[in-house]
């Protein structure tokens, strides 16, 4: 340790007695300042890397939320990952329809005139909370963060939800199906207060007012009320302190490595266009320098200010050769970069097809969709189910109860799956699912097929034309339309009848 400090002495001693008059100190100055490379050079700005990313997943209680702030920040510079994300939250319709809980439903369906306006006013309420509008919106929120927190306002005509910061929030415990939150209320103050719901400045008002904090628990969580629901498809989140990690943040590893190799990308394309220029000093026999110092470095400096970015000037005695830079470490560069981008979707679970990918069986492509709307059936639709059942149920507890079916339908086989619905209406399958794949919400259903053929009567102005499927078998003119100019034998056939 001491010799080292002493080297360190010696050598700004050394740099402190730099003699510009010394022949010898200006070539070993010069020799050790001529090369100057002008290119700019690239450094990530990233705080997580890919070993402290592994570390962060295997402790979700305590690193969730900073792995969810990865996750927006990731989202908003690669667009793999985002597009990966928009495609997982948008791929299901969403289509749905209600249906009664009644104990006996043959004696209890007696009051036709009750059902039907219990039926409406339903679909009203339901049309309130706008499923198709909200769930893509909170799933994506799920696959961004993990989890989602979200509070309802409403009002006569609509329901809007506030998306509470998940930073402030934890999930608390699971009521009917539907998981509860938690608010940290230390977090908040006197500014930020007012930019939060009624129920959350009480609160506020009730810590800071030195009242009864009995409600607190563990002297800062608030416990949100009904109106507060988190939805998230970790099944372990209340083992993990209430945190739950993105869905896809494994592949977030992958996006690290994406963003990496494109940096490195960068380094690849300054080698391929640097360029190095030599300028060779005159020297005589022993190898002595036969031009003057200050006349050299007049030179070098005179080719260096004319160098264009990325061009580097040498100047010594020596013989050098040129060496081309360009290709130096492409072929790596790429195939890293390759590498990363396959292992990002192997990470996700989804097909590279999917993004102009690089054009495989058509059949593989299909196949991957089902496998992906067959994990969002499983996950998705039943924790929505139970949070409208939860809503439906409190909103008709005095009449008949009512609940919520989604189809499992996609964008991608909705053709299929209207099909389907239409041949099992033969066999006497159900029309409200019918229309639910047509995409039509009960609120339509309620309304818009009575208004039809009551209101407009709108059968007697649209009749279908009569063909030859249409006609009865006893109108006189069944089968195909006669012909003005028929057959001997047509003629023949009609005169023996």
């Amino acid at each position: 340790m001491a010799q080292t400090r002493n080297n360190n002495n010696n050598f700004k001693k050394k740099k402190n007695n730099y003699n510009p008059n010394n022949p010898s100190q200006q070539h070993q100055h010069f020799a050790s300042t001529s090369a100057v490379f002008t290119g700019q050079s690239s450094s990530s700005s990233r705080g997580i890397d890919e070993t402290r990313l592994k570390s962060m997943l295997q402790d979700p209680a305590k690193n969730a939320t900073n792995v969810a702030g990865l996750s927006r920040s990731m989202k908003q510079v690669n667009g793999m990952y985002k597009r990966i994300i928009k495609y997982m939250s948008t791929l299901l319709t969403f289509d749905h329809t209600i249906y009664p809980v009644m104990q006996n439903p043959l004696q209890d369906a007696g009051d036709v005139g009750t059902i039907q306006q219990a039926f409406a006013q339903t679909a009203i309420f339901l049309d309130k909370l706008n499923p198709k509008f909200h769930l893509p919106l909170f799933t994506e929120k799920i696959f961004t963060n993990g989890v989602t927190f979200q509070y309802k306002l409403e009002d006569s005509k609509s329901t809007a939800y506030m998306d509470v910061p998940a930073n402030l929030c934890r999930v608390s415990y699971m009521e009917e199906g539907v998981y509860r939150f938690q608010f940290d209320i230390s977090k908040l103050t006197e500014a930020t207060m007012l930019t939060y719901p009624k129920e959350f400045q009480t609160a506020y008002a009730t810590f800071k007012g030195g009242g009864s904090k009995e409600q607190f628990i563990e002297g800062k969580w608030y416990q949100v009320s009904e109106k507060g629901v988190a939805f998230t498809i970790d099944p372990e989140v209340l083992q993990q302190a209430g945190q739950a990690l993105p869905p896809l943040a494994n592949a977030l590893i992958d996006a690290i490595k994406i963003e990496n190799a494109k940096d490195s990308m960068e380094s690849t394309s300054q080698l391929d266009n640097s360029k190095i220029i030599h300028s060779q000093v005159p020297i005589d026999d022993k190898g002595r320098p036969t031009m003057e110092l200050p006349v050299v470095m007049e030179y070098h400096n005179a080719l260096k200010r004319n160098l264009p970015e990325g061009a580097v000037a040498i100047t010594n005695p020596f013989d050098t050769k040129a060496s081309t830079l360009n290709g130096t470490g492409k072929d790596g560069k790429f195939a890293l970069l390759d590498k990363a981008v396959n292992g990002l979707y192997e990470g996700a679970g989804v097909s590279k097809l999917l993004f102009a990918g690089d054009g495989t069986s058509s059949q593989a492509l299909e196949r991957s969709l089902e496998v992906d709307a067959m994990w969002l059936f499983s996950n998705l639709l039943p924790m929505y189910s139970n949070y409208y059942n939860y809503e439906l149920k409190k909103a008709g507890k005095k009449t008949t109860s009512w609940k919520i079916k989604f189809m499992k339908t996609t964008n991608q086989n909705q053709d299929k799956a209207i099909k389907t619905a239409k041949e099992q209406l033969t066999f006497g399958g159900s029309r409200l699912e019918y229309l639910a794949h047509v995409g039509m919400s009960p609120l339509e259903v309620a309304n818009m097929l009575v208004f039809e053929q009551r209101v407009l009567t709108i059968d007697d102005y649209m009749i279908a034309k009569q063909t030859s499927n249409t006609l009865s078998a006893d109108s006189e003119n069944v089968g195909a339309p006669t012909s003005d100019n028929p057959t001997d034998t047509t003629t023949r056939i009609k005169d023996s009848q």
